[in-house]
Parts: structure tokens; C-alpha cells; sequence
């Protein structure tokens, strides 16, 4: 059997799309009385979107092609489900409520099952609408809109993971380092009075300094980059009696166990 849903969606449009012809012979106490509003504008066909269905036939078409008695059946049951929603009230302001709440809980069940019930019986009337018992229509199958009932579809590809972000900070940290291993090589055989050494010694100097600066406009967006940069300034760090260092080293120990 067709999905309770698609077949809903079609009865529906059914429904909404179609309206049930005069009964000829109108009972005597119901002669001479009008209907409210019956000038206004008609239900919404909805005709752009079942367009997209290859449907055999209209749903006007389908409608008649229903014996005077079903359509009678069918419509009198909308009517009923119409007024049970109306008696059950979802939506309206308490006070607008009926007052006895079980018989609002009634409506709500009759609607809901004369809604279960024109699902099925239009299913049984139509079923070069539906489709036969247990399968989809054709129409569906020739216009490539299902699968076979049954079929195991492939399980959908799984997304690549996101790719990683470089934290800025390695690259500041390897580029202070360099600059200072460069500064620091400089004084090994060092002649103080040799201009030329003196003046790669001082822009080597400016360089170790704008490297160390440029690192302290950089954050870092990792744990692990916290870390790095925690144990760069250990190294770094110019503290004779050490109690910096101890201090750095115990933030650079927390760190370091949140990053774990």
C-alpha cells in the first residue's frame, strides 16, 4: 500500500480540486434553505503543483468518475470532518472554546479518523490514482518520481571533515626563533672592530627584535598553540633569580593538560 502521506497529499487535492454535484432529490425539511456565501471564491485548485504529477486523469476527472452515492458519501464525510475540527476549536482562544472538553476530544478523534477513513476509501475507488495494493502507481514509475518499494538505497556519501586550521602562531614562534638563532650565531668569532660585522650585527639585532614583536600581535586559536608559546618564552626568557620561569612553567603545565 501506498505511504498514508502520498495518499493523503492526493485526497486532499481530490477534495479541494472537486465538489460533490446537487443531489437531485432533496429531502423536504432542507428545501427553500440557501447557503452562506455560496458567491465566493471557490477552493484553491492548487493547479501549478499537480502539473508536476503525471497524473492518468484530472482530479475534476477522478472526481466524476465516482458513483452520485460515493460522492455523496465522501462529501458529506469532509463536511463532517470540517465540523469536528470546528468543534474541537485547536487554535481558538479559550474562551472561544466549546465549554465541555470532553466533547471537545471527541471532535478531535472523528476528525481524525474520517480523515484515516477517506484516505482509504479513495485509495480502494482509485487506484490508477493510488496505485494496486502494496506498490506505487504507474504514473509515478513512468515519470521516474520512486523507487520500487523495497529497494535499499546507497548510503549517502559522507561529508569530508572540515580541514583543520594552521594556527598563526607556529609560524610567529618559528620565525622569532630564527631571527634570534641568526642574532646569537652572529657573536661567535665576533670581531668588534671590523665595521662590516658590526652593521650585520645590528640589523640582525633590529631583526631579532621586529620578529620577537611581530610574535606578540599574534594569538593563538589552539590549545596547543597556547602551549608552544608558553614553552618559546621559557626559553627565551631572561630570569636570574628564576621566579618567572616557575611561574611560566606552572601556566605553561595547566595549558598543556587542558591541550592533552
Amino acid at each position: 500500500m501506498t505511504s498514508r502521506i502520498n495518499r493523503r497529499a492526493l485526497a486532499a487535492g481530490l477534495l479541494a480540486a472537486t465538489a460533490a454535484p446537487a443531489v437531485a432529490d432533496v429531502p423536504a425539511n432542507l428545501r427553500g434553505h440557501t447557503l452562506r456565501g455560496d458567491d465566493t471564491a471557490r477552493l484553491p485548485g492548487h493547479a501549478a503543483f499537480w502539473a508536476r504529477l503525471p497524473l492518468p486523469f484530472s482530479l475534476t476527472e477522478a472526481w466524476h468518475k465516482l458513483s452520485p452515492a460515493t460522492q455523496a458519501e465522501i462529501g458529506g464525510a469532509v463536511l463532517g470532518m470540517a465540523l469536528a475540527n470546528y468543534v474541537y476549536g485547536d487554535g481558538r482562544a479559550e474562551a472561544d472554546q466549546f465549554t465541555n472538553a470532553d466533547l471537545r476530544a471527541s471532535a478531535s478523534d472523528v476528525a481524525d479518523d474520517l480523515l484515516n477513513r477517506i484516505d482509504d476509501r479513495l485509495w480502494v475507488l482509485l487506484p490508477d490514482l493510488y496505485g494496486p495494493d502494496g506498490d506505487h502507481p504507474c504514473w509515478a514509475y513512468n515519470g521516474g518520481m520512486v523507487y520500487p518499494l523495497g529497494t535499499v538505497l546507497p548510503e549517502p556519501a559522507a561529508e569530508p571533515a572540515p580541514v583543520a586550521s594552521v594556527d598563526p602562531i607556529f609560524s610567529a614562534i618559528e620565525a622569532a626563533e630564527a631571527a634570534r638563532r641568526a642574532h646569537q650565531a652572529m657573536h661567535e668569532g665576533l670581531d668588534e672592530g671590523d665595521d662590516a660585522q658590526m652593521a650585520r650585527l645590528d640589523a640582525l639585532v633590529d631583526a631579532d627584535r621586529a620578529a620577537f614583536e611581530a610574535l606578540g600581535r599574534v594569538t593563538p586559536n589552539t590549545r596547543k598553540g597556547d602551549v608552544a608559546l608558553a614553552d618559546f618564552y621559557l626559553r627565551t626568557l631572561d630570569d636570574p633569580d628564576g621566579q618567572a620561569t616557575a611561574h611560566l612553567e606552572h601556566l605553561r603545565n595547566v595549558l598543556a593538560g587542558d591541550a592533552a
